[in-house]
């Protein structure tokens, strides 16, 4: 199982990370046998 970050940046739909694309990154990653830290 390898580790995984994700590092977020801004707040909003337009300059941003977005809500729903930064679950959806997290939901694959689990999904793929990621473990997020």
């Amino acid at each position: 199982m390898k580790k995984v970050g994700i590092v977020l940046s801004g707040c909003g739909v337009f300059d941003g990370s977005e809500i729903h694309e930064t679950t959806l990154v997290m939901f694959f990653l689990k999904q793929a046998g990621a473990e997020l830290s």
